[in-house]
């Protein structure tokens, strides 16, 4: 009787857990089935170990401390499903999370629950940063050399992503097919043509990962098979055959690294510096068209080098980067606008999508043009003050590896009533023009 009170216990525990593990927005989308299934299998599960622990020090002649050994043990495998994190996104490692998929969806049975439901719980288990901290940590004792699935360690303390197929990239493995290059280009003038039937300006702002520019600092091994990169081909693809002006500041920025540190050595993106290079590149182009535009310069910063690093690499190595590398890598320039004459919202726009955006307005009514960046975390360091060149100007800001979907966002646009659109995006997710949601003509 005891031990079937016991077992009713720990069943219990296990229906709070499945309600928690199954429920991350409520009853309503609880998993009957899934639930059903491992309450059953638990309770027989509990039945079973109650009565082994129960007869384990007399048929087995084990001590208590055999005992409580395997209570541990099972205490242990326990813990790491006694609670979910339902997060989308892991801001440690900068990236999309994997979604839960049921057994059945919509009357259909997912044959390849096991691997989803792997993949979910992966990425979801309870305190898994902690156990990722810990892993680096002991990695780093046994293997002075700092990598995992996602990052990597280069020379002289600079960190690479290894996500998004970054390092097939850099050794420019992927270069896009004819078919995928008239996918692009189908796409930019379907934008562009619905840019043009609203008055309005289209550009294209396509911006070079960190190893592109710092490749001295790559690790060994990575050798490139050819000299043409997937980033140039399309860059010249589109200058060469789309009637839509497009940006790429690979010679400006490989000039001004002479002087300055461009990109941030822990983490993915350019600093200040490296955005206000590319700023610089494509406000001269848009300004052909738009000659009233004024660009920043320079002298409207304070310009102050500050210890602010961009840590994501390292956080996805399950480093501290203030505690693991030299103050002087983390120190960069910060460029503050001395007079800003503008005024900023943040809006939270769509989770599913993550789509946020932030709604600039100027003060300085000389300002009459209007512009929108559709764009991801490259342009969030220089949003602010490419902000102080327009009258209305809205960073569309999607992160996280997400696509743009322009189609779903043009109402918003031109409720801005801008003269120029820009899109921006990074090497690494060129594939974005490949899928562009395109607004309807």
């Amino acid at each position: 009787m005891k031990r079937l009170i016991i077992t009713i216990l720990l069943t219990c525990l296990i229906l709070v857990w499945a309600y928690r593990f199954y429920c991350p927005e409520g009853w309503n989308s609880f998993d009957w089935k899934m639930f059903v299934i491992f309450l059953s299998l638990g309770f027989f599960a509990m039945y079973k170990i109650v009565n082994y622990l129960a007869q384990f020090k007399i048929i087995e002649k084990n001590s208590r401390i055999d005992i409580v050994f395997v209570v541990c043990v099972l205490a242990f495998m326990y813990y790491p499903a006694s609670h979910i994190n339902h997060e989308l996104v892991s801001v440690q490692e900068n990236r999309n999370l994997a979604k839960y998929k049921p057994l059945i969806e919509n009357g259909k049975i997912n044959f390849n629950y096991g691997r989803d439901f792997e993949s979910w719980f992966n990425d979801h288990f309870n305190n898994r940063d902690f156990f990722i901290n810990i892993h680096s940590k002991i990695s780093r004792l046994i293997d002075r050399n700092l990598k995992n699935a996602t990052a990597m360690a280069g020379k002289e303390n600079w960190l690479f992503t290894k996500r998004w197929n970054s390092v097939e990239t850099f050794q420019n493995k992927n270069l896009y097919s004819e078919e995928e290059l008239a996918e692009i280009k189908q796409n930019l003038e379907t934008v562009n043509k619905w840019a043009q039937k609203n008055g309005i300006k289209f550009y294209v702002l396509i911006n070079p990962d960190k190893e592109r520019i710092y490749p001295e600092y790559y690790p060994e091994g990575y050798d490139k098979v050819q000299e043409l990169s997937r980033i140039q081909q399309t860059y010249d693809y589109i200058r060469h055959n789309v009637n839509v002006p497009v940006v790429y500041a690979y010679d400006e920025l490989m000039k001004a690294k002479k002087d300055h540190i461009l990109y941030y050595k822990t983490g993915t993106h350019w600093n200040h510096r490296g955005a206000f290079v590319a700023y610089t590149k494509l406000m001269k182009r848009i300004k052909q068209d738009f000659p009233s535009l004024y660009i920043m310069k320079e002298s409207d910063f304070n310009i102050v080098p500050k210890l602010e690093a961009d840590v994501d690499i390292a956080s996805a190595l399950g480093v501290n980067a203030y505690d693991t590398f030299p103050k002087e890598d983390l120190i960069y320039d910060v460029f503050n606008v001395k007079n800003p004459k503008t005024s900023v919202t943040h809006t939270f726009l769509d989770d599913e999508r993550r789509i946020e955006t932030f709604d600039f307005i100027n003060s300085d009514k000389s300002k009459k043009l209007n512009a929108v960046i559709y764009g991801d975390s490259f342009t969030l360091r220089m949003n602010w003050y490419m902000a102080e060149s327009f009258g209305i100007f809205q960073h569309i800001y999607t992160g996280y590896g997400r696509d743009f979907d322009v189609s779903f966002m043009a109402e918003d646009i031109l409720n801005q009533k801008p003269d120029i659109f820009i899109i921006q995006t990074t090497e690494r997710l060129l594939d974005r023009l490949k899928v562009l949601n395109a607004p309807e003509i």
